[in-house]
């Protein structure tokens, strides 16, 4: 017993040094990045109304101010989300994925297909991996807050159907966290 017990604690300590090597590499290959102050527009076709429905979601933005260490040239960027999402008024809005495509200031792109999305009445977020371009192989997270109003929200459900929503980025990071 005290054998295999020996055997096992190299065994997992070996997995444990593996892993975190493994962690490491990626980490250093693509790196980590962080942004703040970006914004974004979505649009939902057809529009959200109070009967549940898939409605396909296009959304695009801002990243506003990003820092890397590992890419130190890139300073902000820009992103496309084109998917679709199941929801109805008053939320959530959608849920649903899709692709996602960052654009970033030093000329490169970031591509995250199956990239979740969920936009409710006051909050929103796209989550995804990187599989091609910058950051390959890291995940992202984007987090938002509306800056629709409760109100026009409510007209457009009650009218043609919620069609845009607007909203700030609280935070955006890919490989951070």
């Amino acid at each position: 017993m005290r054998k295999f017990v020996a055997v096992w604690g190299v065994v997992a300590m070996t997995a444990g040094m593996f892993a975190v090597s493994a962690v490491s590499a990626s980490a250093a290959d693509g790196g980590d990045i962080t942004c703040q102050g970006g914004n974004g527009q979505v649009q939902f076709n057809p529009g959200v109304t109070f009967k549940k429905g898939t409605t396909q979601v296009q959304a695009n933005g801002d990243l506003g101010t990003c820092t890397s260490a590992s890419q130190p040239k890139i300073t902000g960027g820009v992103w496309r989300f084109v998917g679709s999402g199941t929801g109805a008024c008053p939320g959530p809005f959608a849920v649903g994925t899709g692709k996602m495509q960052i654009s970033w200031s030093d000329g490169t792109t970031s591509v995250l297909p199956g990239t979740s999305v969920r936009a409710e009445a006051f909050t929103w977020s796209l989550d995804g991996a990187v599989s091609q371009g910058s950051f390959t192989g890291q995940t992202s997270h984007l987090s938002g807050r509306s800056t629709t109003s409760a109100t026009d929200m409510g007209a457009q459900c009650i009218t043609s159907g919620l069609n845009t929503y607007s909203g700030t980025i609280e935070s955006f990071a890919i490989g951070a966290g």
